[in-house]
């Protein structure tokens, strides 16, 4: 709503039923036949009771001669009325004090006028007056008391009249002007009873008649029907006289449909605008607000009272520029309508969004009159489109993050692969010497293993996107887990001529914690391995403290640290620090993503320290839980410890990859173990059956004829305590659970690593 410099002190009515009766159709009742006055009440010290002029009409002037009211006393417009009408008084102060409307005749000797009185509170202390100049009519029947002939004088005058006999309703006379009104003539008319014509029953008519003639009752609202079929609100004054020695009764008519039509619309009006979902605020022409509906206080928080009399800028917010004020402004004085949007303050200052249409309201002589302006709180909105607009615009960040990461994955792959397949075919060269072939192999293995931790955090995200990660929780010590890290990257560390320090915060007998050691293992591996991609000078830190109920982790470097404007984005997906072509390191960029995601699995939280150029500081914490839980055996695969032969037992490896069971065959090779094979699980059964000697299955997942489930569950039937190792490329939750149910004591993934196979069996077997 607009705000504008005060440029008066005019008076503005509280009432909502005024604001919305008079002010939204102020033309619609200058045009009322009916003079029409809006007063609010006011009381002396001396408790003396009097009444404001607040609004009159056009009609109020032509009907009393009485001009230039407004802001006026009633006793100042009307002297001596107090003391010659005290009932006047009466009336109007009981209607403004308890709503109940009235309805009464009064005459005015200082204006010799009789006039016909309605009245009506919308609000408390103050009255809505409706009223007609009836003198004519009190004249009539005056006249008409006094002698049959002045009667009948008065019989012809313009305002309706019918005569009717209140034993049967018959009417007896009319004159010309009820013949005009009804559309019957004056004979037609003496044919017929009332009961033709009202709105009611000829009982309740009889009783209508019997009021009027002993004066219980001699004004009625009631609506009649004319000749064409229409239907009129009419107000009958209803009275009894004598004519020819017998009681009969003169009814005058009145046709207030137009007023019954204004009152009803204005009623609706009213009810529309309270009860309407959008805010209604109307200001005079200085833009001081004289109406708020009741949606206006639920969305501002400021009350009709303490809106009315403020100017709209209470609800600025300060945040819309002026040139959205001055074109608004612009718009509306210019006769137009408004249109737009305005962040405001509500009274709480919480902000909010208005959708306004703002107008300017204008009499018959085109003068501003008003202002009215119609919002919609659009708050809610405004946020879902915000939100929309960023889920948009981090939907497009995503997909160029794939992108690169897509690009950068390709590049993953291809260089690794370039390396296994070109050595490989260098190696089938003739004429090599030992120390090539030797470095061809050396070079051929270290590329597998960089394919193979690419494809293990491609699953590791698939996993934790698919929610589907496994939360193994054992107990873990801590020291030896740190020790074992510092032994396995050690030789790395000194073969770039770095230091490496690793400090434990609790003794060994302390430092048991109950969590899923392989993604402690992980978590510590990734940051490590982070941390020694980016430092090229100086040392590398890692270890941990316990602080209260936990342990917090660090990784510390002296490396090329992290941007500032990068910090809070690394730890997201597909995010790296350098997607350049030139960049120096290689990696998905997935590390991080995979550190932070099982730190939260396991209870903990995760944040990075870093300047550029200064190297950088990883934090992340753990609860410290020292309860034990089992888990099915599996293979760990970060620390590889030296290889133990086993004692000699018989292996079936049970597998449907040619190249998959000599690789197994090979591995096991020498170790004093002997391999029986089957390609699928009714070979698998089989040898199962026949041979006694077999000590324990290598059990492929996907085979033909018969799956390595339904194989397990068949060969558990034959031989209970008979173990089995699940070895599948299939490393989803599922796979792991449907091993459990088939009874597989252990689980390994492929490519399966030599030391870690011997260990799981030595582990099943007991040996």
């Amino acid at each position: 709503m607009p705000d504008k410099k005060k440029s008066g002190n005019k008076h503005s009515s509280p009432a909502k039923f005024r604001q919305a009766h008079n002010i939204l159709n102020r033309n619609l009742l200058s045009y009322m036949q009916h003079g029409y006055a809006y007063y609010r009440m006011i009381t002396d010290e001396d408790k003396h009771v009097d009444f404001i002029y607040e609004e009159v009409n056009e009609n109020y002037a032509k009907l009393t001669g009485l001009r230039d009211v407004i802001g006026k006393r009633m006793t100042e417009i009307r002297p001596g009325l107090d003391k010659s009408n005290p009932f006047f008084f009466e009336k109007y102060a009981r209607v403004a004090e308890t709503g109940i409307p009235d309805k009464f005749e009064i005459f005015i000797g200082t204006e010799n006028h009789w006039y016909d009185v309605s009245l009506y509170s919308p609000q408390k202390g103050y009255v809505l007056s409706m009223f007609d100049d009836i003198s004519e009519r009190k004249r009539s029947e005056e006249t008409l008391k006094k002698s049959e002939e002045r009667f009948r004088t008065l019989f012809e005058n313009p305002s309706i009249v019918i005569l009717l006999d209140p034993d049967t309703g018959d009417i007896i006379g009319a004159n010309h002007a009820a013949a005009d009104f009804y559309g019957w003539s004056v004979e037609q008319l003496k044919q017929m009873r009332i009961q033709q014509i009202t709105n009611v029953s000829s009982d309740e008519a009889m009783v209508n008649m019997d009021n009027a003639r002993t004066s219980k009752q001699n004004q009625f609202l009631l609506r009649h029907r004319r000749a064409d079929g229409s239907i009129r609100d009419v107000e009958v004054f209803s009275n009894k006289i004598e004519l020819e020695g017998k009681d009969i009764l003169y009814a005058i008519i009145h046709d207030v449909t137009e007023r019954i039509l204004a009152e009803n619309q204005l009623h609706k009006l009213s009810v529309a605008v309270e009860q309407s979902p959008a805010i209604v605020v109307i200001t005079d022409p200085d833009g001081n607000i004289e109406y708020v509906n009741p949606m206006f206080t639920e969305v501002t928080g400021y009350s009709a009272e303490e809106a009315r009399g403020q100017n709209p800028r209470i609800l600025k917010s300060g945040l819309m520029s002026q040139t959205v004020y001055e074109e608004l402004w612009q718009t509306i004085l210019s006769g137009g309508v408004w249109v737009g949007e305005l962040q405001n303050k509500k009274k709480n200052g919480e902000l909010y969004w208005d959708q306004a249409v703002i107008s300017a309201i204008r009499n018959k002589k085109n003068e501003i009159t008003n202002f009215v302006a119609v919002k919609v709180d659009i708050t809610v909105q405004k946020k879902i489109f915000a939100e929309l607009i960023a889920a948009k615009e981090k939907a497009e960040e995503s997909d160029r993050l794939k992108s690169a990461f897509l690009a950068n994955i390709s590049h993953e792959i291809r260089t690794p692969m370039n390396g296994i397949l070109g050595f490989t075919q260098l190696l089938k060269e003739p004429h090599l010497t030992g120390e090539e072939e030797t470095e061809y192999i050396d070079l051929i293995q270290k590329s597998g293993e960089r394919m193979l931790n690419l494809i293990n955090n491609l699953i590791n995200i698939s996993r934790i996107e698919a929610g589907e990660t496994m939360v193994q929780k054992s107990e873990t010590p801590v020291n030896e887990l740190m020790r074992d890290l510092y032994a396995f990257f050690k030789p790395e560390i000194d073969k770039k001529g770095l230091r490496l320090n690793c400090r434990t915060g609790l003794p060994d007998n302390e430092s048991i914690i109950e969590t899923d050691s392989g993604k402690l293992i992980q978590i510590l591996t990734n940051l490590i391995q982070n941390a020694l991609k980016f430092t090229s000078s100086g040392e590398i830190d890692f270890g941990y403290n316990r602080i209260n109920n936990t342990l917090e982790f660090y990784v510390i470097d002296t490396g090329i640290g992290i941007p500032l404007e990068m910090k809070t984005k690394i730890f997201n997906r597909f995010h790296q620090v350098d997607n350049s072509f030139t960049r120096t390191q290689e990696g998905s960029g997935l590390g991080l993503s995979i550190s932070k995601a099982y730190v939260e699995l396991l209870g903990g939280s995760i944040r990075v320290e870093s300047r550029e150029e200064w190297g950088s500081e990883f934090y992340f914490t753990l609860p410290y839980r020292p309860t034990v839980l089992q888990s099915l055996p599996i293979a760990s695969p970060v620390i590889q410890k030296p290889v133990t032969a086993v004692p000699f037992v018989t292996v079936l490896i049970v597998e449907d990859d040619a190249v998959s069971s000599l690789l197994l065959k090979k591995n096991l090779t020498g170790e004093h173990i002997n391999t029986l094979f089957a390609v699928n699980g009714k070979e698998a059964v089989e040898l199962v059956r026949l041979h006694n000697e077999i000590s324990i299955v290598l059990m492929d997942i996907r085979m033909p004829l018969m799956n390595g489930f339904e194989t397990t569950r068949l060969i558990k039937e034959l031989r209970p305590g008979l173990p089995i190792i699940v070895q599948t490329a299939f490393t989803s939750k599922e796979e792991k659970e449907k091993s459990i149910e088939a009874g597989c004591d252990g689980y390994i993934n492929k490519p399966i690593n030599k030391a870690e196979l011997l260990e799981l069996i030595q582990k099943l077997l007991h040996l």
